[in-house]
C-alpha cells in the first residue's frame, strides 16, 4: 500500500493493466512488501503474477505457483522477551507475524487504524506473545495512534537496540508502524536473493516504493523510482520521482521504463 496499492488497499485498473502488460512482454514481476505470504497471495493472484513475492521486508521469499518458501529468515528467539517488555513498557500495541497468522496479546490496546491494517491478513490473540507462539516469528510490527508519532517511535526503538546490542534493525513501512526485523534485512536483501536465483543483474532491476522500508531497495535497484507521496528518505533514495499512488505513478513508471 501506498505504491500499487492506495491506503484503502484499492489498485486502479491501470495499475493491473501496466503489470500485466509487462508481464507479457517478459519482464519478471515481483512484489517486494513487508505483509505476510497469505496476505500477499491475494494481489499477486489478483495481479496474475508468476514470479515469486519478497514478503516480511525480505524475510520470506516464496514461490505461490509451486508453495515453497525459497528464502527465510526471522528474529532472533533471544530478541523477542526484550521486544515485548519494551512494548509493555512504552505502552507501544505490538504483534509478531509469522507467514500464516499475526498474534496479538489478549490485552493489546491496538485501536481501529491499527485492526484495519491487521484484518487484511488473518491473525489472533494469545496470552502471552513469550510462552504462546507455535513457531518464531518474522518481524515485530509497533503501532502508534498518529502518523507524527512514528518518528519518535523509531528513534527510540533504535536508540533501545543499540543499547541492549541486539541483533535487530528497525524500520518504518507505514504512517502509524515501526517494525523490528532480523539484524541487516531489507527488502534489498530478498530481492538481490531473488535476483540471483532467477540470473538478473542488480542493472536489469527496476524497483518502486514510497516509504523508509523501501530505501535499501531503491538504491540497490539498477534505476530506484520514489511515488510521488514517499517519505522522505525513500525520496531521497530515488533515482527519480513519478507521480502519488492516486495518479497511478507506479503505472507511469512501468510506462516510462519498460
Amino acid at each position: 500500500d501506498g505504491t500499487l496499492l492506495d491506503h484503502d488497499m484499492r489498485y486502479s485498473a491501470r495499475v493491473a493493466g501496466a503489470l500485466q502488460r509487462a508481464q507479457a512482454a517478459g519482464v519478471i514481476v515481483v512484489l517486494a512488501t513487508g505483509r505476510a505470504p497469505d496476505a500477499t497471495r491475494r494481489f499477486s493472484d489478483a495481479f496474475e503474477l508468476r514470479a515469486p513475492a519478497i514478503c516480511f521486508q525480505g524475510g520470506v521469499v516464496q514461490d505461490f505457483a509451486s508453495g515453497q518458501v525459497l528464502f527465510d529468515t526471522r528474529l532472533d528467539p533471544a530478541t523477542l522477551p526484550f521486544l515485548v517488555q519494551l512494548a509493555a513498557h512504552h505502552g507501544w500495541p505490538l504483534s509478531f507475524e509469522t507467514p500464516a497468522v499475526a498474534y496479538l496479546a489478549n490485552d493489546s490496546a491496538h485501536n481501529a487504524a491499527a485492526m484495519r491494517m491487521i484484518n487484511i491478513g488473518r491473525w489472533t490473540r494469545v496470552r502471552s506473545l513469550l510462552t504462546d507462539l507455535p513457531t518464531v516469528p518474522h518481524k515485530a510490527t509497533f503501532f502508534v495512534t498518529e502518523a507524527p508519532a512514528r518518528a519518535a517511535l523509531i528513534e527510540s526503538l533504535r536508540a533501545a537496540v543499540q543499547a541492549a546490542a541486539l541483533p535487530l534493525t528497525i524500520t518504518g513501512s507505514h504512517a502509524l508502524i515501526a517494525e523490528a526485523l532480523p539484524a541487516g534485512l531489507s527488502k534489498a536483501v530478498g530481492l538481490q536473493w531473488l535476483a540471483q536465483h532467477l540470473g538478473v543483474a542488480a542493472a536489469e532491476v527496476l524497483a518502486v516504493g514510497d516509504n523508509d522500508n523501501d530505501v535499501e531497495m531503491l538504491r540497490w535497484a539498477g534505476v530506484g523510482v520514489a511515488m510521488g507521496n514517499s517519505s522522505a528518505a525513500a525520496l531521497a533514495a530515488a533515482d527519480w520521482v513519478t507521480a502519488a499512488v492516486g495518479q497511478d505513478g507506479a503505472a507511469l513508471a512501468l510506462e516510462r521504463y519498460l
